[in-house]
Formats: structure tokens, sequence, C-alpha cells
């Protein structure tokens, strides 16, 4: 203990300098694994959907973990140049020009964000909706994060998109209404008599389970089934059925009235006609 107390002894004196250099990288190795500890601890926090209860949006979320995960990274890193002994105020000088020259760098990634901002301000699409960003790009938004959207598609595959992408790109979101309008256009022949099969596929309507009915609440339709003569074709006349079915279930529902509206028209004797087309045969006695 004496030999080791007295090596001691001599490298604070010979080498002072030393010795503090190594606190202090000691010190700078603790704090940048306590920081970056803290803030993947903090970022998963927030992540998960207990923490902040039903105030934090499911779409905030991801950005606002990500946002704070760089945050207290930046602090981190501060903080260990500072205890390393590197001067404040050179310190601003240096993150002032990295930040003008990381600017240049990633101009496609600060639009990344910038429109994830937009996205978030503006809202045209949530966590849970069903949308369609074109680009065969259909299913439910799973999450908006700080530079890209993760889409999962009705494959049950992920798709992830930048955020710019979307921004510049028409959204078609069927998920922000409660209800939804099935719009089924459907032909019938020129011998069918119209008045008695607009009756038939109102009735139809306003008798099938998926539809919702005209109520003075807010989860009913806001107005009821209707029938329209859309046109004259060339084998049939277009009739056109629309009604109002719930936004959650639509696409079920609406299958289920084609099934029904075929049904009626089989039982009433309504024919759906189909195009068809007489071909003549050329001979050499002449056309048969």
């Amino acid at each position: 203990m004496d030999m080791i107390a007295d090596y001691w002894a001599r490298a604070q004196a010979e080498f002072p300098f030393l010795l503090v250099l190594g606190g202090n990288v000691v010190s700078a190795v603790l704090i940048f694994a306590a920081g970056v500890f803290f803030g993947r601890w903090l970022s998963r926090r927030l992540r998960t959907s207990h923490f902040g209860g039903s105030h934090l949006d499911a779409t905030l979320r991801p950005v606002l973990a990500s946002v704070v995960f760089y945050l207290v990274l930046a602090m981190t890193l501060y903080a260990v140049l500072v205890k390393l002994g590197v001067p404040p105020t050179s310190l601003l000088a240096v993150f002032g020009g990295a930040a003008i020259a990381i600017g240049l760098a990633l101009r496609d990634t600060l639009s990344n964000i910038a429109a994830g901002v937009m996205l978030l301000i503006l809202r045209p699409l949530q966590v849970g909706d069903f949308v369609d960003i074109g680009r065969d790009t259909v299913g439910t938004v799973e999450e908006i994060g700080l530079f890209t959207t993760t889409i999962r598609n009705i494959e049950n595959i992920a798709i992830y998109l930048p955020n710019s992408v979307i921004w510049g790109n028409r959204v078609q979101n069927f998920g922000r209404h409660a209800h939804r309008k099935a719009v089924i256009e459907i032909g019938v022949g020129y011998a069918t008599d119209l008045e008695a099969a607009r009756t038939l596929l109102l009735e139809t309507m306003a008798n099938h389970d998926g539809v919702l009915p005209v109520a003075d609440d807010g989860t009913s339709a806001p107005t009821p089934p209707e029938v329209y003569v859309m046109g004259f074709g060339d084998s049939a006349i277009t009739l056109s059925c629309r009604c109002w079915l719930p936004g959650d279930t639509w696409l079920a529902r609406a299958s289920d009235l084609r099934i029904a509206i075929k049904r009626a028209l089989d039982e009433a004797g309504i024919e759906i006609p189909f195009p068809q087309r007489v071909v003549h045969m050329a001979s050499e006695t002449g056309i048969t």
C-alpha cells in the first residue's frame, strides 16, 4: 500500500495534467453513457400508450419521442465537450457551422422533417386511418415519424414512405368520417319498368341491415337511399343506387348490399343485360 501511495504521489507531482485529463475523459464517458441511456429510456416511454395517458395523441407520440431523444443527445454531447475542456463559445460557433453544413448536405432529409411537421399540424391523415396515397399505396397508417410514415397495406406489408412524398401527393382518407356513401351502378334492360325497378331498389336498400337509416341522432345517415337514372347505354339503362354505410365496415357492407341487389333483381325477373356482338362470316358465295 505504501508503494502504491508513493507512486500516486509521484504521478500527481510529475503528471498533474494527465491525471486531470484522465479524470475528465472518464467523466465524459460516463456522462455520454448516462445521456444516451436516459434519452432512449425516455423515448421508449413516450412511445408507449401508458406514458402521458390519453392527453398524448397516438399520431404525435413517435415524432415527440424522436425529437426528445435527439434533444437529449445534443445536450449530452454539449456536456461531454465542455467536460473535456472545450470552451462553450467555441462550441456554439462549431455547432452553428455544422448546422449550416448539415442543412446543405441533407436537404432532402430536412424536407421530410418539414413535411412531417405539416402533416402533424394539418392532420390530413392520422394513425389508424385507411388512406390511398397514390403510387399503388393503399393501407392503414401505423406511424407518422420524423422522417418517414409507415403504412400497412391490405396484404399486411409495411410500406415506408418519406414524408415529403406523402405531402406532395394526393391523399384520399377513407377513415376520416364515420359515414361513407356507397354508389352502386347497375344496368337493366330497355324493356324494364323503370319506376318498378326504382321502387324495388329503394326497398332493398332501406331493408338492408348494413344501410344506415335516417334519424335525428349523430349515428344516422344524412340522406335516405336514392336511385337515379344515369344514362342510356348501348345495351342497358344505367341506374345509380346510393346510400350511406358505416365507414369502418364499408367494404364488407357494400359487398353484401351488391349481393342483395342482385338477388332482388333476379327474384323480380329484371334482367341485367350484357353486351352482345353478332359476327357475320364472309364466304365465297357471299356473307352469311
